[in-house]
């Protein structure tokens, strides 16, 4: 039976890589007090279309939504922002001490599979709640390449810009509506229709034709308010004193309709048209679109699938001790489970009825470090032979000597 379309299986020797992300993710995370929240997969679809915004490719395209037993409308979350906010006005968050979350999850959006891009793909996010002041987005952007850092990416760029807030946006739609106009014929069908529902949203159109024309669009810096700006400044000052360097893209939108003032993008030139690793930036107006009291937020979510295809971890796959047992497999768990114990070491017990020549072969392509080898020979002697694969080496041990003989080797 096939996989779905779009969906993939994450194998073992791939999950090393997976493990990796996620570890240095929380650890970063948690030392900038930030503390995990999860979220369920499913919501009320209009959280979404609410939320995310009625005029987005996501919630016009994108969403796996359905009716329920009950006919009621669900959906499966595309991004992670929105349940974020949900949860904090549900939950009555604004009373908890810590306003800094992050999560970790799948996320579902029906689009054209392609590398980097899957229907089923998992983010790393942030959100930060209540915090008006300018650091707070240098901050954000700061954590997140401190993330890609402690995970060994290089040749990132940082990417930013002010997109405005519902004060001054509207003269740039009108602007950009005019200017567009000129050019309906030359659009692509997404973005005629674009045009009189969100404009703003050609801008981030991947369409070659509709970009060489964004490229000569009116930029929103003419446009947007003393607020903003004086904000969006105060934000590149502060990325500037902590000397993390940035570039400015006056066409960086971004695909979601709640952000407001600062936006960003992480992206490298090792993933072809998917460049982006990390995006975000600020929605001082989300939380209370979903009803709750007036808060501003900023946060980012990195994609996981883009960023394991960057992850080098060097070596292959290894594993500290492979036993080919011959023979009493219990003899060989007691062991086993006496460098789990002791020394934290990883085993593997073989249980297929190999050769001994086979199980070698085995453990090599394993990476094993050492083989303990114990068979009917071994077991009339209460010994096992143990055998060091990197030097080619081996000696006998007695069995109730082997856990002492281990700690020495690993001192």
């Amino acid at each position: 039976m096939d996989i779905l379309r779009g969906f993939k299986d994450i194998l073992p020797q791939e999950m090393r890589k997976w493990q990796k992300l996620e570890k240095i993710a929380r650890e970063t995370l948690e030392l900038f007090g930030y503390k995990e929240i999860r979220t369920p997969i499913l919501e009320k679809t209009t959280l979404f279309s609410r939320g995310v915004g009625e005029t987005t490719d996501i919630v016009e395209k994108e969403m796996y939504t359905f009716l329920d037993k009950s006919g009621e409308s669900i959906t499966l979350r595309p991004e992670g922002t929105a349940g974020a906010v949900r949860a904090y006005i549900s939950n009555h968050l604004e009373n908890y001490p810590f306003k800094k979350f992050y999560y970790i999850g799948p996320m579902f959006r029906y689009e054209k599979p392609q590398k980097g891009r899957l229907r089923q793909f998992h983010q790393i996010g942030i959100e930060v709640f209540g915090v008006q002041d300018p650091s707070v987005d240098a901050e954000v952007v700061y954590v997140d390449k401190i993330m890609l850092d402690k995970l060994g990416l290089t040749d990132l760029r940082i990417e930013v810009n002010n997109i405005g807030c519902p004060n001054c946006r509207p003269k740039y739609m009108k602007s950009l509506k005019n200017y567009f106009e000129k050019y309906r014929e030359e659009l692509c069908d997404d973005c005629k229709n674009r045009l009189n529902r969100n404009p703003l949203r050609i801008l981030d159109c991947k369409n070659k034709t509709c970009r060489n024309i964004a490229s000569n669009a009116p930029k929103i810096h003419e446009f947007v308010c003393d607020n903003c700006k004086t904000h969006y400044e105060a934000v590149k000052e502060n990325l500037s004193k902590i000397n993390v360097e940035f570039e400015e893209n006056p066409h960086l939108v971004r695909g979601l309709d709640y952000y407001t003032k600062f936006v960003f993008e992480i992206i490298t030139d090792k993933l072809g048209a998917q460049g982006t690793v990390s995006a975000g930036g600020r929605y001082d107006n989300l939380v209370e679109e979903l009803g709750g009291k007036p808060t501003c937020g900023i946060g980012f979510a990195s994609g996981c699938e883009r960023l394991i295809e960057l992850i080098d971890l060097g070596d292959n796959q290894s594993i500290d001790y492979y036993f080919a047992c011959l023979e009493d497999y219990t003899t060989c768990l007691k062991l086993a489970k006496e460098l789990a114990d002791k020394l934290n070491k990883t085993t593997y017990i073989e249980y297929e009825n190999r050769s001994l020549k086979s199980m070698m072969k085995k453990a090599d392509k394993m990476n094993a470090n050492f083989v303990v080898i114990y068979g009917k020979n071994e077991k009339e002697k209460g010994i096992v032979i143990v055998k060091d694969m990197k030097k080619s080496t081996q000696k006998e041990v007695k069995i109730e000597k082997f856990l002492e003989n281990e700690v020495e080797k690993w001192q």
